[in-house]
C-alpha cells in the first residue's frame, strides 16, 4: 500500500504520457536554478549510497567481529550489546527488504516508460535522470527537464502537495528500520560522553560534557581508529535520519492542517497529485504538439506564396 492507504500497483499508461511520446529536443534550459537542482539529484543517490554502505559496514562489525566499542566503553552502554546487536541487525535487514520491494515497484515503473508514474516514484525519478533512455538525444539532463517542466509553475496546494507526498515515502523505512538504531545510536554516544575511557588524566583535571566526549573520541582514535569510523557511521546516519523525520513531521503537519481541507477530503494524496501531474502533463504535451502544428502550416504557406511567385 502507499501513503495513503492506494496500492502500488503499475497502471496503465496512455501513449501520450510516455518518454516515447515526447520530443525531448523541445526542452531546453540554461538555468540555474535547474542546474542546481540536478546537481541535488546526483548527491541525493550519494547520499543513499553512503547510508546503506554504512549499514552494511555497521553489520560486518557486528556480526563478524561481535563488537563496536573497547571494553570499558561497553561496560559504560546503557544498553546491553545483545541487544544492541539483535536491534541494529534485524532493523539493517528490514531496510534492505524494503529496498528490494522499492525497487520491484520502480522496475515496472521504469518499463511503464510514463512520465509521471516515474516523477512519483523516487528511484525511477532518479534512474531516468542520471541513466536516461535509449534513443539518441535521450539523456537524462533532458528527462530531468521534463519532470523540471511537470513542477513549474505550480500554485500553492500542488507544491505542498508534492512536498507531503514525497515527504511521507518511505516512512515506514524512516520510523521502524531506522528509528530504533538511532535510539541506540543516542544511548551509544551518551555513553562514550559518561564513560572514564581516559583512566588517569594528565592534567589532573575533570572532564565533563562535551570536552570529555571530545577526549574520548581521541583516545579511542588512538586506540583503535575503527572504533571511531563506527561511531562516525552512527553520526552520519543518526543526522540523516533527523532532516528525514522533521521532514515527516512537518509534511504531516501540512496535511493534517491544510491539505487534508484543501483536496476536500474527496481523494487519496496520491491521487490528488497523480491527476495534478496528468493534466499537467496533457497541458505540456498539447502545447507543444499546437506548436509543432502552427510551424508545420507557416511552412506550408511560405512554401505555397514561393511556388506561385515562381509560377
Amino acid at each position: 500500500m502507499d501513503c495513503c492507504g492506494r496500492s502500488r500497483r503499475t497502471e496503465q499508461v496512455l501513449a501520450e504520457h510516455k518518454f516515447a511520446y515526447v520530443n525531448l529536443s523541445d526542452f531546453q534550459s540554461k538555468s540555474c536554478l535547474n542546474y542546481t537542482a540536478y546537481f541535488w539529484i546526483y548527491m541525493g543517490t550519494l547520499i543513499s549510497v553512503t547510508c546503506y554502505a554504512a549499514d552494511i559496514y555497521t553489520a560486518v562489525i557486528l556480526l563478524a567481529y561481535n563488537r563496536w566499542t573497547n571494553d570499558i566503553l561497553e561496560k559504560a552502554s546503557l544498553i546491553n550489546f545483545d541487544v544492541a546487536k539483535i536491534v541494529f541487525s534485524v532493523c539493517i535487514f528490514f531496510s534492505f527488504i524494503l529496498l528490494a520491494i522499492d525497487w520491484f515497484f520502480a522496475v515496472k515503473v521504469i518499463k511503464s516508460d510514463g512520465v509521471a508514474e516515474a516523477y512519483m516514484n523516487v528511484i525511477a525519478l532518479r534512474f531516468n535522470c542520471i541513466r536516461g533512455g535509449k534513443g539518441k538525444g535521450d539523456t537524462g539532463w533532458k528527462r530531468f527537464l521534463v519532470f523540471a517542466r511537470l513542477t513549474k509553475s505550480r500554485g500553492v496546494v500542488d507544491y505542498l502537495a508534492l512536498f507531503t507526498y514525497f515527504a511521507f515515502k518511505g516512512w515506514v523505512r524512516i520510523i521502524f528500520a531506522e528509528g530504533p538504531r538511532v535510539v541506540i545510536n543516542a544511548l551509544t554516544f551518551i555513553s562514550v560522553t559518561q564513560a572514564n575511557v581516559i583512566m588517569n588524566n594528565k592534567n589532573g583535571v575533570t572532564l565533563e560534557g562535551f570536552q570529555k566526549f571530545g577526549q574520548n573520541i581521541q583516545h579511542l582514535y588512538n586506540q583503535n581508529k575503527y572504533q571511531v569510523m563506527i561511531l562516525g557511521t552512527m553520526a552520519f546516519t543518526s543526522i540523516m535520519w533527523i532532516f528525514a523525520i522533521l521532514r515527516l513531521l512537518v509534511a504531516s503537519l501540512i496535511y493534517i492542517c491544510y491539505l487534508w481541507h484543501a483536496m476536500s477530503g474527496s481523494q487519496s494524496l496520491r491521487g490528488y497529485c497523480k491527476d495534478r501531474i496528468d493534466t499537467r502533463m496533457r497541458e505540456i504535451v498539447q502545447k507543444k504538439h499546437d506548436k509543432a502544428i502552427r510551424f508545420h502550416w507557416r511552412d506550408t504557406r511560405q512554401t505555397h506564396s514561393l511556388l506561385l511567385q515562381i509560377l
